[in-house]
């Protein structure tokens, strides 16, 4: 019984902070399945909840794709993520590396 609370507890807390948008699935965005994002997924996905533009979905997607080939692969999306994370840890703590 304690096993399933925990695991319970573990997947509403996954749950909470996917829907936060802190851990987005590159398959969630690539809903065609074809190992690339298309501008068109990313700003369907990035503007599903009303909170961003089209225009600032746009400008996101451009920053993420590195080669600027019109698709963002898993690599450029990990990339992005990264990048995302350590600029928010900066703004947190005030620092710069």
């Amino acid at each position: 019984m304690k096993r399933f609370a925990l695991i319970a507890t573990a997947a509403a807390a996954g749950a909470f902070a996917a829907s936060a948008g802190e851990m987005v699935a590159y398959t969630d965005i690539d809903t065609n399945s074809d190992g690339m994002i298309t501008e068109t997924e990313f700003v369907t996905y990035k503007t599903a909840k009303g909170d961003v533009s089209q225009a600032e979905a746009s400008e996101k997607f451009a920053m993420a794709d590195a080669n600027d080939d019109g698709v963002v692969t898993k690599a450029e999306f990990d990339a992005a993520v990264e990048a995302w994370k350590d600029k928010k840890d900066e703004m947190e703590t005030g620092s710069s590396y």
